[in-house]
């Protein structure tokens, strides 16, 4: 299948975003554990996880898996998000990482759906993946945005920005499924294919990954009551 590549504007853009959330991952990690060796280990384990589905996809086998191996791309990182937010590393994140970081940090998904309405004008993704179509994540970076100053005086602005978040997350992986190259599809033109080309595939765990991972963490702060 063709893919039409991305500017080298706004392909800088979305290199940007990636750096700017795991930046405020490892921040997230020295803050909550005060410790430069877990930074480091963290960092390391992140490399390695990147490293190892980027070279899944360098590989080109995913075209030749069923679904054009979508499942086995998506399925280990939503599974490795859940589990580590879950954990024991993720309660700590949870208890050491103030309020409004956590809420702010969803804010990266604003320029992320920039970047996405660049790249549907470009004919690089569908139009489907943008607000124009039926994915509306761009709110929940605006939400995280004006609600992360007040999440801390008013932890019922966090519940907000966290049910508003997880709702419109989980609606971007529907457009997302029925927007790519399957049987059960919507047959768009151009099809999404991120996930098979580098850097693109990137969104997958850096970005779809890392807002699971911090709505978990999220609702784990909030029901603990502090």
């Amino acid at each position: 299948m063709d893919f039409h590549p991305a500017s080298a504007g706004s392909l800088a853009a979305f290199v940007a975003i990636l750096v700017a959330v795991i930046v405020a991952f490892l921040g997230a990690v020295h803050r909550a554990c005060r410790s430069a060796q877990a930074v480091t280990l963290a960092a390391l384990a992140l490399a390695v996880w990147l490293g190892s589905l980027a070279l899944l996809v360098a590989s080109g086998r995913m075209t030749g898996l069923p679904f054009s191996g979508l499942p086995f791309f998506f399925g280990p990182i939503l599974l490795v998000c859940v589990v580590a937010a879950l954990s024991p590393f993720g309660g700590k994140l949870a208890a050491g990482v103030p309020l409004a970081a956590l809420v702010g940090f969803q804010a990266f998904r604003l320029p992320l759906e920039l970047v996405l309405h660049s790249w549907a004008a470009q004919g690089t993704i569908p139009e489907t993946m943008t607000w124009t179509g039926q994915n509306w994540d761009i709110i929940s970076g605006s939400v995280a945005l004006l609600a992360a100053p007040l999440a801390g005086r008013y932890p019922v602005a966090a519940r907000i920005a966290n049910i508003v978040g997880f709702a419109l997350l989980l609606n971007v992986m529907r457009v997302a499924i029925l927007s790519s190259p399957v049987s059960f599809g919507w047959g768009q033109q151009p099809p999404l294919l991120l996930a098979l080309h580098l850097p693109y595939a990137l969104i997958g765990p850096v970005c779809v990954g890392g807002a699971l991972f911090g709505h978990v963490v999220l609702t784990r702060r909030l029901w603990s009551g502090n």
